[in-house]
């Protein structure tokens, strides 16, 4: 079966079908990928961060589509329309950063296959209100993006040190992990382990400062690096702060 043909057969969505273009535009056409280029293909320039942010959306959906056993082709989904992307497919879209971080939330909470590209914002808001990204919530439960509870600070922007432990457990594989780095504030930890380890970080344990008697801190780190994480802790302005990204991990199949 071509890429076009299961294009054409993508059941699921088959009312989004045509290709989304403007009033009076030239309609777009899907090139197949396994064809040999040709000199009328289409010259997209762009960078390889805007590359990656399209590798990590397509990685995440058919991460997603394997792990909920959905039968539709990833491929299909990243070249289809979506409401999500103001009608534009997942491949030119997420190009962006914005539209990348929507690609993954979508996914990521397993909110349906399309979404109102209002709602997932909101969701990116709340988590940078909140310090980060919850990615366990109930997606269905309305939430006030801008709500701060009573007796609750602004994030402090200084940069210090995030710790983070990891266990996940995907019915073929379980990972125990443990983080360290610097960053301002919450959400950056949580978006460093979500590019390193994806669905996997959801039951991650992020806080401020550094937990020596943790007991899996215990059993992944050494205790010279304990050592130097507690001066970091004390000192992150400190040069042995530079550049730190500690990520000690240990996984076990079945």
């Amino acid at each position: 079966m071509s890429l076009m043909t299961a294009f054409a057969n993508d059941t699921m969505n088959a009312e989004r079908l045509a290709p989304f273009q403007l009033p009076g535009a030239t309609p777009r056409i899907y090139v197949d990928p396994l064809d040999d280029d040709a000199p009328s293909d289409d010259v997209v320039v762009t960078t390889r961060r805007a590359i990656s942010r399209v590798a990590l959306v397509a990685t995440e959906t058919g991460s997603r589509f394997q792990r909920e056993g959905v039968s539709h082709d990833p491929m299909t989904w990243m070249m289809a329309p979506r409401a999500l992307f103001g009608g534009a497919s997942a491949m030119e879209a997420c190009l962006k950063r914005d539209a990348c971080m929507r690609g993954i939330l979508l996914h990521g909470l397993s909110i349906g296959l399309d979404a109102d590209p209002i709602e997932i914002d909101a969701l990116v808001d709340e988590g940078e209100q909140d310090g980060g990204i919850d990615w366990t919530r109930d997606p269905n439960i309305p939430h006030s993006p801008n709500s701060i509870a009573p007796g609750d600070e602004p994030p402090r922007s200084e940069p210090r040190l995030f710790t983070a432990t990891v266990v996940a457990c995907d019915g073929f594989e379980t990972v125990q992990a443990f983080h360290a780095s610097i960053a301002t504030e919450e959400a950056e930890i949580a978006g460093r382990l979500y590019m390193r380890m994806g669905a996997a970080m959801a039951d991650a344990v992020i806080v401020e400062g550094f937990d020596p008697g943790a007991p899996l801190v215990a059993a992944l780190v050494a205790p010279a690096l304990c050592d130097t994480l507690a001066l970091v802790a004390a000192d992150p302005f400190s040069p042995l702060a530079a550049g730190l990204d500690l990520n000690v991990e240990q996984r076990f199949l079945g």
